[in-house]
């Protein structure tokens, strides 16, 4: 037996990304694997022992492969690149180390068509004892602990029942589009008979101060000012409220701690304010005129209709999207197991390395879209952990499901997923089959497919259940408070 050297196992599976919509991935049979002896030993947990032996045969491939790299890497006296005879070579950079390169080469060759013959899906890299070397004409034999991805169970898949708002357009989404195109073309209209009120707008100048002392952007001149938007703080406003034009109040108020100015929180801030004049907002009658303005309509009726036909579409194109994703939601509330910590690291790791080139596509950094979006780097990190968390647990779902279905893949959804992904590149589906296997990636197609057949029953029988969404929900809270108020008024 030779000596012992570390082998360095390349990463069998790298993030397998199919253009197909709802997929994810699993493996092989081990029909072109028989060149590979292989078997595993479950042990405790989501650990497996695998054994491979790699006959003679292909050890002498991988030897003949070392004396090629190395020759070509290496100039040798009197020899072309890659021509020197193995014996120069042996004498130059030592047997030993040139058959240690050679069984880096089978471990790494072998090992991902090993987990395909096996369909074995790991989450971590291999742990190895330290490796005999390969010797010339002789089988070579490796065992490779393994933590796979676990075999979940599902608590029961029956009465999976999801709440989504209606597919088509309500009255309530109508009425939203309608208030929002009149405030696009609502006109100000000066007010005299009454003081300002909330959702008024204010000609007003101001001189602020904050503990006493001006600060920057403390002096506004003639600045039509929103009431009721949040622009100030509510005190501002309230100091607002029944001012006329001409009329100048000085307003003073403790800033809260909740400023986005962490350096005025606390202090007392204080403004002399001039009120130039008042608007009040006046939207526009819902008539066929207003249609015509607002998108050139024939009539008020007409624009309405073209309108819950575009509500119509937006919701069809979302509404299964949506259906898919709470149905996935409900599942994975079902599994029962734990989720290796590994599992999610590495989904939190590919994550973060997808959202960095898409900042870098925006030629955008990190602190860059933290500062834009008001998020702290920890609160991002922990909001990534959270997605990495649910997408691991979702995926072992359907994977749980899938088995619990008594599903199978096939040779034919194998031939179908290929197809697919051939479809993106200058490939045949025989030329993406060859190097998916050679690359040992079948594994990954097969757990495509499993998450595909999942995902399609559990859209097909989850029950939907109609709620209110969100337009709904706020003019049914609109029409209570306008209901309350006319009570309030009867009683008076």
């Amino acid at each position: 037996m030779g000596k012992l050297v570390e082998v360095r196992v390349l990463s069998p599976a790298p993030t397998y990304k199919s253009p197909c919509a709802r997929q994810r991935r699993q493996p092989l049979t081990r029909k072109d694997f028989h060149v590979l002896t292989t078997s595993v030993e479950r042990l405790e947990g989501n650990k497996v022992k695998l054994t491979v032996t790699i006959p003679a045969a292909e050890v002498e491939k991988s030897v003949e492969a070392a004396y090629k790299t190395l020759g070509s890497k290496y100039k040798v006296p009197g020899f072309r690149p890659g021509k020197a005879p193995r014996p120069v070579l042996d004498n130059m950079l030592g047997r030993e180390y040139i058959l240690g390169e050679a069984t880096e080469h089978a471990v790494n060759s072998s090992y991902p068509k090993a987990l395909d013959a096996e369909e074995l899906r790991p989450i971590e890299p291999p742990v190895m004892d330290e490796l005999d070397t390969v010797e010339p004409g002789v089988d070579y034999t490796y065992i490779a602990e393994i933590d796979v991805r676990p075999e979940l169970t599902l608590s029961s898949i029956e009465g999976l029942t999801v709440a989504l708002p209606p597919r088509e357009a309500t009255e309530a989404d109508i009425e939203l589009q309608i208030d929002m195109a009149r405030e696009r073309f609502a006109t100000l209209e000066p007010v005299e008979d009454r003081g300002a009120a909330d959702d008024d707008f204010v000609l007003l100048s101001f001189t602020g101060t904050v503990g006493g002392e001006s600060y920057e952007g403390n002096v506004v001149d003639k600045y039509l000012y929103e009431m009721g938007r949040g622009m100030m703080p509510a005190e501002f406003d309230a100091g607002l409220v029944g001012a006329k034009a001409g009329d100048e109040p000085v307003i003073e108020f403790e800033i809260p701690d909740t400023t986005s100015n962490p350096e005025f929180a606390g202090k007392m801030a204080r403004f002399e304010v001039t009120v130039h004049e008042v608007k009040a907002k006046k939207l526009p009658e819902l008539d066929d005129e207003f249609a015509a303005n607002a998108g050139g309509f024939d009539s008020y009726a007409e624009m309405v209709e073209d309108m819950r036909n575009r509500i119509n579409v937006q919701k069809s194109a979302s509404w299964d999207q949506l259906k898919e994703r709470e149905a996935r939601r409900v599942l994975a509330e079902r599994l029962e197991g734990d989720i290796p910590e590994a599992m999610v690291r590495s989904r939190q790791n590919q994550m973060e390395r997808d959202f960095m080139g898409m900042l870098e596509q925006r030629e955008m950094t990190l602190q860059q879209y933290l500062a834009q979006s008001g998020v702290e780097l920890e609160q991002f990190t922990a909001d990534i952990a959270e997605q990495a968390e649910i997408s691991v647990r979702e995926e072992l779902a359907l994977e749980a499901l899938f088995r619990q279905l008594g599903y199978e893949v096939t040779e034919e959804d194998v031939d179908a997923e290929l197809a697919t992904v051939s479809q993106s590149s200058d490939e045949t589906p025989e030329q993406a089959r060859a190097r998916w296997e050679e690359l040992g990636l079948m594994a990954i197609v097969h757990e495509q497919i499993q998450h595909t057949k999942a995902s399609q029953w559990l859209f097909e029988n989850v029950e939907v259940t109609l709620r209110p969404d969100a337009a709904d929900e706020e003019a049914a809270d609109t029409d209570a408070a306008a209901d309350e108020a006319g009570e309030s008024e009867s009683e008076e």
